[in-house]
Order: structure tokens, then C-alpha cells, then sequence
């Protein structure tokens, strides 16, 4: 595989010691590094997906369109962070795509489970990705637009910065007119 040092580091810095030359091995050949153009789509609804992705550098989201051809954020993943269909590898009912000139490392669900098997602890952390995804899908149940809006500066403040407003007012689950009302009243409650 090309470089993997940024998947290795991943790796050490998740198990807390330096891997050795044969776990290194197990990683390189498990991955895949793939680069997207900005706007790159990846996989569509419909299609068999049988990947996972982990970003190397750029931003990828996946997002879901509505019989009506409106699109809904679902989920953005940065630097070092996981996204994919948990359902691989069954058909998606997702759209992913790279929102920046992206390189991710590619790892399928067959090699999933090889690592699973030689980095027990590995599972820990790729759930952890998905169990925001979880949580996020309840937050927009749950929480008004203005409060998943201060959530989302909260935890995630570059992303306001690295994204278009509409990709934002997607993900918030309502139009850029009401975004940016949202953005007004919070600059009034500032003064």
C-alpha cells in the first residue's frame, strides 16, 4: 500500500504503543488510500457499498434525497474520524461524497473483520463513530435547529468555518433563510 503512516499513527495512538513490523503489515494491506475531487461522488443510493472510510485529509458527507430531489445531510467526517453505511455490505440508502479535494484510507468489510480479529480493541473505536451518527439522528428528533446549531459549534466549531451554509442548514434539517435567522438572533443574544 502507498503511505499509511497517517492510518498507523491512528493505530498507535489507539492502542497506546508502537505496532509492530507484522501489525503494520496487517494494516497496510487491509487499507486502501483513495483521493476524491472536491465535489466527488463516492457511492450512491442503490449501489452495493462495501466500504468504510477513514479521512487522511479533506471532508467527506453523507447525506440522503428525498422523493422531491432535496437533499439532507446525514454526516460530515474530518481528519481521522470514520464514516460509511453500517448496513455494508448491503445496499445503501446513502450518498456520500468528498465536500474538499479529500484522501481517505478505503478498508472493506472483509478486512474489517481480519482486523477485528488481530486488534480486538479495534471495534471500540469504529463504533464510537457510529454511536455519534446515533446520537446525532436523535439530537434532530429531539432538539430544536438552534440548539443542534450551538451543539454543532460546541463540538465542531472548523466545520462552520470549512462548510457552505447550505451543506449546514442541511445537516440542521432546515432551510438557509431559517439558518440564517438562527445565525442573527445568536449575534443579538452576543451584543
Amino acid at each position: 500500500m502507498e503511505n499509511c503512516d497517517t492510518i498507523i499513527e491512528y493505530y498507535e495512538k489507539v492502542y497506546k504503543r508502537n505496532l509492530s513490523a507484522t501489525e503494520k503489515d496487517i494494516i497496510a494491506a487491509s487499507f486502501q488510500l483513495e483521493k476524491f475531487k472536491k465535489k466527488e461522488l463516492i457511492f450512491t443510493a442503490g449501489e452495493i457499498n462495501t466500504k468504510h472510510y477513514f479521512v487522511k485529509n479533506g471532508l467527506l458527507r453523507m447525506y440522503v434525497i428525498d422523493s422531491a430531489g432535496k437533499e439532507f445531510n446525514i454526516l460530515f467526517a474530518r481528519e481521522n474520524q470514520w464514516i460509511g453505511d453500517l448496513a455494508t455490505p448491503n445496499k445503501t440508502l446513502f450518498y456520500m461524497d468528498a465536500v474538499e479535494k479529500s484522501e481517505v484510507y478505503s478498508i472493506s468489510d472483509e478486512n474489517i473483520n481480519l482486523l477485528t480479529n488481530n486488534f480486538s480493541s479495534f471495534v471500540k473505536y469504529l463504533k464510537r463513530s457510529y454511536i455519534f451518527l446515533q446520537k446525532r439522528l436523535v439530537s434532530v428528533l429531539v432538539n430544536s435547529a438552534e440548539e443542534n446549531y450551538e451543539e454543532l459549534i460546541q463540538n465542531f466549531p472548523e466545520l462552520i468555518q470549512r462548510l457552505p451554509q447550505y451543506h449546514i442548514s442541511s445537516y440542521l434539517g432546515v432551510t438557509p433563510e431559517f439558518l440564517s435567522k438562527i445565525i442573527s438572533k445568536r449575534a443579538r443574544k452576543k451584543d
